[in-house]
């Protein structure tokens, strides 16, 4: 069985309870600012205030501010969390992806094997380059070549931060088993 046959996560109780809202000390209120009230995923980490305090404005920095585009960026994230069985990251983002004006076609041909031919030269590499970087922490040398024709420097350090980031995120998600945020779409069957 790959991975990709195993169901998404989370497979029973979550396993690290998530604090309620009167359980927030101050500071973790103020470590969260904008982010109030807080996802599922944050109630988890705000367990650990200093590792919150730390991760967060990386994360923040990383989803908001990354020079791929809102489009390239979500096309990325949903990969990472269909390789990655997360059906909480699944959902966040394919949200996200839908608010933003992402096809639903396109959010939908996200879950299974890729068809270069169905995406342009750059979304082909980028999703290629997902895949290769889950599977053998690298990407291939022609991958890497069509991402550098149409990347520059500064983005090509975006992309791979941006996957780095967003599989330690499908893993803490999957490893603490946290439950979806309500009302997100579903994992695709």
């Amino acid at each position: 069985m790959s991975s990709n046959d195993s169901p998404p996560f989370p497979n029973g109780p979550q396993r690290l309870a998530g604090l309620a809202d009167q359980e927030f000390t101050a500071s973790a209120r103020t470590i969260l600012g904008s982010w109030w009230p807080p996802f599922n995923i944050h109630r988890v980490l705000a367990r650990n205030p200093e590792t919150l305090a730390s991760w967060l404005p990386f994360g923040t920095h990383i989803l908001r501010h990354n020079s791929l585009g809102e489009r390239n960026r979500e096309l990325v994230v949903l990969r990472i969390a269909w390789n990655a069985r997360s059906g909480y990251e699944w959902g966040q983002h394919a949200g996200l992806s839908s608010r933003l004006g992402i096809p639903e076609a396109d959010i939908a041909r996200i879950a299974g094997p890729l068809d270069p031919a169905a995406w342009s030269s750059l979304e082909a590499a980028l999703l290629s380059g997902v895949d290769e970087m889950m599977r053998s922490w690298s990407v291939a040398d022609a991958t890497y070549a069509t991402l550098a024709e149409h990347l520059s420097d500064v983005q090509l350090i975006d992309y791979v931060m941006l996957v780095a980031e967003f599989i330690l995120v499908a893993l803490v998600l999957n490893v603490f088993q946290i439950e979806r945020d309500p009302g997100l779409p579903e994992f695709p069957a």
